[in-house]
């Protein structure tokens, strides 16, 4: 087996027993106890032909040289042995980040002479927990659905091709449901439903016609066409994994590409799982598409700002650095992923709240099992990778019986030779541990989520429109102290994001908070802009970092900002009307 293919969580995961790896917070993403198989992304050169036949294993060929395989777990070594495969990753779960809006971000107005902007001949994707496809406000005015397509992951049957997961309702079948009527049949037509309500509520911001509502509330482009993706086959925490999340990309990219529509593409879904420098796999997938066809991909940064999941520092010779780590009661399992430059040399000392020490750590002994009377911890050193420079130091906290020992624990760094120092740590986003674990002293910058820090992504951060404030749960990103903001600035933008109404499932409205909320406003905006483009003909190249620039130059300063580009909102909030030609 060739392990320097396989990534360090996976490398740990197969090195653990399954009964371990289900007490852990993410090892066993991936796994399914039913089939006895994994599900994997590979990224690899050449042709999967051989590789298919000689393995009897299912493979889903994505566009750009990814793949998503699923394979027993005594074959991965033969997998990873292929000289076209270079690269091999488990999945990771995905969280959910949780009219004035319209008015704040100058919509309006482009809905006037000379513009009359609405999203028309548009694709807008949500990729989500699905949609309500009975609601008004996804239906024209002769009752037809906007709908175009629904592919729902979790329902088997009727995949799209060429995928093997899922079924796919089109337009036909979705108008068939909706005549039929929610409640005399139409859900044996179409039993997707949305059982959270999320992906429902980003749908109307982005294009929702206020049919419900007498037009009263209305998304950013009530006329553009909707495709949905509801992710899916969840982890057994009700989580989908990125690996459905990247299928959903390529097939949105597919239908676009064959339906000849620009498409606007909302991802409201993250996690921690990376080094938040667009080296991950899926970063690294998501941006290689953005190039691929007349799109715009948009994510919210996630609302880790004050959840205490992020710290880091500058480690300095001769000089220990302690980091400590609140650790609630009942906690059933979490992992903590160290990120440091690969020429640092410095020694991890772990003490339990009971004054147990573990360590010095081994870097040269990869995977690592420490067994305490109430915690098994795990640990995996890796190395760089053909697509990331720097090295992750990966610790898994599982129970040996029920619960992790509660209380605080600390992570003892001791120098050795320091060429950078820098080293950054991530707890897994807020909401996805069954009970609290933070950071003493956290660092609230550098807390997007994955995949906001993707390079070719518009990110959104919240505000609050109504009086102009910051939403301090807002994922922020690096505080820099020279002119490189300028580059690397994230996020983008920012838009409403605080007791936003929109659709929710049923056929009526609700109010929602967060960066999920706060990304449909952009998304529905790239809409516009590329229906001005694209559609009308003024500019058919208003597509991707054009429309990413657009919005930036549009952007107006929230009265809070103490400069542009700030790593709170970015260049600013959202200005639709300022963001087209004069």
């Amino acid at each position: 087996m060739t392990d320097s293919k396989l990534s360090p969580e996976l490398n740990m995961a197969i090195g653990l027993s399954e009964s371990e790896r289900e007490k852990s917070l993410n090892l066993n993403v991936g796994y399914s106890s039913l089939l006895e198989e994994w599900e994997l992304i590979v990224r690899y050169t050449g042709s999967l032909e051989d590789v298919t036949e000689e393995l009897s294993i299912m493979v889903e060929e994505l566009l750009g040289g990814y793949a998503i395989v699923r394979i027993p777990q005594y074959l991965i070594g033969r997998l990873s042995d292929y000289p076209q495969i270079d690269y091999i990753e488990k999945p990771k779960s995905l969280l959910l980040e949780e009219m004035e809006g319209i008015v704040s971000s100058c919509v309006n107005r482009t809905r006037l002479a000379p513009y009359f902007l609405t999203g028309k001949g548009v694709l807008v994707a949500c990729l989500d927990s699905g949609i309500d496809i009975f609601h008004p406000d996804f239906c024209n005015a002769d009752g037809s659905t906007r709908i175009v397509s629904l592919w729902d992951q979790t329902i088997s049957g009727n995949p799209p091709d060429p995928y093997f997961t899922g079924t796919l309702y089109n337009r036909t079948q979705i108008n068939r449901a909706i005549a039929a009527g929610k409640d005399s049949g139409g859900r044996s037509i179409v039993p997707s439903f949305d059982a959270t309500g999320h992906g429902t509520a980003v749908a109307g911001i982005m294009a929702g016609n206020g049919r419900a509502s007498t037009d009263n509330i209305i998304g950013v482009a009530p006329e553009a066409d909707i495709l949905v993706v509801k992710l899916g086959n969840p982890d057994n925490r009700g989580f989908p994994r990125t690996t459905q999340l990247m299928l959903a990309l390529d097939y949105t990219l597919r239908y676009a590409i064959a339906a000849n529509q620009p498409v606007a593409i909302n991802i409201s879904f993250g996690n921690n799982y990376g080094n938040h420098n667009g080296d991950s796999i899926l970063e690294q997938y998501i941006d290689m598409i953005t190039n691929l066809y007349q799109n715009v991909i948009v994510t919210g940064t996630g609302n880790d700002g004050i959840t205490s999941r992020h710290t880091s520092g500058i480690l300095r010779d001769n000089a220990a650095e302690t980091i400590e780590l609140y650790v609630a009661d009942y906690m059933t399992s979490f992992n903590l992923q160290i990120w440091k430059h690969y020429l640092d040399d410095f020694d991890i000392v772990i003490e339990t709240p009971t004054n147990i020490r573990i360590g010095p750590l081994s870097q040269y002994s990869k995977i690592q099992n420490y067994s305490l009377p109430e915690t098994l911890l795990s640990v995996y050193y890796s190395e760089p990778t053909p697509y990331n420079p720097q090295q992750e130091i990966y610790l898994s906290w599982i129970p040996r019986h029920d619960y992790i020992t509660p209380g605080i624990w600390r992570i003892y760094l001791y120098p050795r030779h320091i060429v950078s120092g820098s080293y950054n740590m991530w707890l897994p986003v807020a909401g996805s541990t069954s009970s609290e674990v933070s950071f003493i002293r956290p660092v609230i910058f550098n807390t997007l989520v994955i995949p906001s820090t993707a390079q070719n992504v518009i990110s959104v951060a919240a505000y609050n429109s109504i009086n102009q404030t910051y939403a301090n749960f807002s994922g922020r990103g690096n505080l820099y102290e020279n002119a490189s903001y300028l580059i690397d600035t994230k996020p983008d933008i920012a838009a409403p994001g605080v007791n936003i109404n929109s659709c929710a499932v049923g056929g009526g409205y609700g109010y929602f908070s967060g960066t999920s909320f706060a990304a449909p406003f952009v998304t529905g905006a790239a809409a516009l802009l590329m229906q001005y483009g694209i559609v009308n003909g003024n500019d058919p190249y208003l597509y991707g970092e054009k429309v990413r620039s657009s919005l930036i130059r549009g952007a107006r300063r929230l009265p809070f900002q103490q400069r542009v580009p700030s790593p709170l909102v970015g260049w600013g909030a959202l200005c639709v009307e300022n963001s087209l030609p004069s």
